[in-house]
């Protein structure tokens, strides 16, 4: 554990440094002032490096009420700051970030810096005294430096609703999504989507192969790494997609959200860590009222694919997999925009490069071999 002053007075040890002693008080300042209890720093920054390439901030809340609804993703010159929020009411979502913070891409530990802002020994004194704009204080800190901000999209937000859905929460993620910089691409397959789907492994795997065109059309596209928010059948689709390769998948998936999921509980994604996705957030819903009779189904045709994890959760421990239970939670009023803005997109955000570029390039030269 740290002060704001020692961080100062440890890591600003060059000319290029002292550069984000503007940006860094900013922080510290606006956090407090916004009665944050502490401040996570990580990234090339808390390291010995010359010239850092990312400043990572997660500022800590008391509780949940407090936090902004949006994180902030700014560049100075080459060096990116990331600045995210949490409760500490949150303990799963904490754990997650700090998880993130203290391992490098290829899941190696490494450091952070713990900045508590009223219970250090030298507590954070203020010194611009930021005003009422939640983020105006940091981005000044930028224009001090006489660089312009230069945004490039997060990633694709790639969404895929369920059976008998015409998934109207797409106009929800959207505008959310947008503004935080995310390419938003929903998924659609209106014209086949009937419980036919369940009962015809033929029209399935017309989806699937439908939904295989599509993603990978998107990816050459954007050239982005790609995320996912997948519901209900859409679980299915995309869980068929990425076992139906082998070692290599031909696209990069950074994360996926899961919510009603039908996936069976005993579905290994040890099988697919770091190969084929980087991190899966699966929602767990007790009382969702269509999935809990997915077992019990003999109608559908035999697939080990399909169960009830969106009930009971994923059972085969794997570290990429972040399970919460909420039993306020049925099959379709999770994806609302309280949990769109607080959960799912600093989830997100946190894990735009859980698959990296280079592991991917990694697997495709193996691949080859």
């Amino acid at each position: 554990m740290s002060s704001g002053t020692d961080l100062l007075d440890k890591f600003l040890f060059n000319e290029y440094r002292k550069g984000f002693w503007g940006a860094l008080v900013n922080i510290l300042d606006w956090a407090k002032d916004k009665h944050a209890s502490t401040i996570f720093v990580g990234g090339s920054f808390v390291t010995n490096a010359e010239k850092p390439h990312d400043l990572d901030c997660l500022v800590v809340f008391p509780h949940e009420d407090a936090i902004p609804h949006k994180s902030e993703l700014l560049t100075i010159e080459s060096t990116q700051l990331d600045l995210q929020f949490c409760a500490q009411s949150d303990s799963k979502l904490l754990d997650t970030f700090l998880y993130l913070f203290t391992h490098t891409r290829g899941r190696e530990p490494v450091g952070i810096v713990q900045v508590d802002l009223y219970g250090a020994e030298k507590p954070w004194q203020t010194i611009f005294y930021p005003d009422d704009d939640d983020y105006e204080i940091i981005k000044r800190a930028y224009i001090n430096r006489h660089y312009v901000d230069h945004y490039k999209p997060n990633g694709v937000l790639v969404s895929i609703h369920g059976l008998l859905s015409r998934a109207s929460w797409n106009a929800e993620i959207a505008p959310i999504a947008s503004s935080q910089n995310w390419v938003f691409a929903p998924f659609l397959y209106d014209d086949v989507n009937t419980p036919a789907l369940l009962i015809n492994e033929a029209k399935a795997k017309q989806v699937i192969e439908r939904f295989r065109k599509w993603i990978y059309d998107i990816q050459c596209r954007y050239e982005y790494n790609i995320s996912v928010i997948a519901h209900s059948f859409g679980t299915y689709i995309l869980a068929r997609y990425i076992s139906g390769f082998g070692e290599f998948l031909p696209i990069r998936l950074n994360a996926a959200i899961f919510t009603g999921s039908i996936l069976s509980a005993d579905f290994d994604w040890e099988n697919h860590r770091g190969v084929r996705i980087g991190q899966v957030l699966n929602e767990i819903a007790p009382n969702d009222q269509w999935v809990k009779h997915m077992p019990k189904l003999k109608w559908i045709y035999s697939d080990p694919l399909y169960g009830n994890s969106g009930v009971v959760g994923f059972k085969k421990p794997c570290e990429i997999v972040v399970q919460m239970t909420n039993d306020i939670f049925d099959h379709n009023n999770v994806i609302k925009r309280d949990v769109i803005e607080r959960h799912w997109m600093p989830f997100l955000m946190a894990n735009r490069d859980a698959y990296s570029l280079e592991g991917n390039k990694y697997t495709l030269d193996k691949y080859k071999k």
